[in-house]
């Protein structure tokens, strides 16, 4: 052991949800059983990194649905290959490269646009299902019992609630009162019940 690693914090990753066992089998059934009744198929990281993995059944499906749409299917619509429209599928996530007579720098400075994303237009969404999904198939978190509380000063809740309903969560967004009309509004017609958006103080 070198005197470096000798002062690194222990991470558990078990804090964190990232744990590699069943730890309820029973919200684990009833996850599979939910699942399997609404046909919700839950894409694998490796395919939300690297789209063109995914199957080739899936990907002809998701032509006929809606980018906007609460259709489980755009579950595999939440990674940086989208193109402006959302629909279709970049080679390269799409992006652009700040010039340095902007920036003030040598270093290249490249940004990849956000706003590709299914439902929200906003990358938030995919933090969101990468927070729910290894709770679920882990059997930590319950989608007939639990709910799934987002906090956020909007599009990370907006992302959680877009989530939790694909996947027939029931979903809590908590916000800031003061948040722009255009969120609340946006929320009000994705949750099933309105005492599921929360306005802090």
């Amino acid at each position: 052991m070198t005197p470096e690693s000798e002062s690194l914090p222990i991470i558990d990753p078990s804090r964190y949800g990232l744990v590699s066992s069943i730890v309820d089998q029973e919200s684990y059934e009833r996850s599979i059983q939910r699942f399997r009744e609404a046909r919700i198929i839950l894409p694998t990281f490796a395919q939300l990194a690297d789209p063109s993995t995914m199957p080739l059944e899936i990907q002809q499906a998701l032509v006929a649905v809606d980018p906007n749409a609460a259709h489980p299917l755009n579950l595999f619509r939440v990674h940086w290959y989208n193109t402006w429209d959302r629909a279709k599928r970049a080679v390269v996530p799409e992006h652009i490269e700040l010039p340095s007579e902007l920036t003030g720098v040598d270093a290249r400075i490249v940004m990849a646009f956000g706003n590709r994303f299914p439902m929200i237009k906003a990358h938030k969404v995919l933090a969101a299902y990468a927070c729910l999904v290894p709770r679920i198939v882990s059997g930590q978190f319950d989608p007939t019992r639990h709910r799934a509380v987002w906090p956020s000063t909007g599009n990370y809740a907006r992302g959680g609630i877009a989530i939790s309903r694909l996947m027939q969560c029931r979903g809590v967004a908590v916000l800031p009162e003061n948040m722009s009309r255009e969120r609340f509004e946006w929320l009000d017609r994705w949750v099933s019940n309105p005492e599921d958006v929360i306005r802090t103080p």
